[in-house]
């Protein structure tokens, strides 16, 4: 988890001049900081609010691509 908050944390500097996607940044910050102390049942909206950001951003920016090994 360290890694992921540090990748974010680095996204959240360079996107500074960016409020839109901060507040994509922002929001998967805030996913993870709740799922520190999250019992079972708030596990579970987490994980529905992470399938929404991420249909969301799908949405936005299309699926991700699938990669190709030669």
């Amino acid at each position: 988890m360290n890694r992921a908050i540090a990748h974010l944390l680095e996204l959240r500097i360079r996107f500074r001049r960016n409020p839109e996607a901060r507040a994509i940044v922002d929001r998967c910050l805030w996913l993870i900081s709740q799922e520190a102390d999250a019992d079972e049942a708030r596990l579970a909206e987490l994980h529905l609010e992470a399938e929404r950001l991420r249909a969301e951003l799908a949405a936005r920016f299309g699926e991700k691509a699938r990669v190709t090994q030669h």
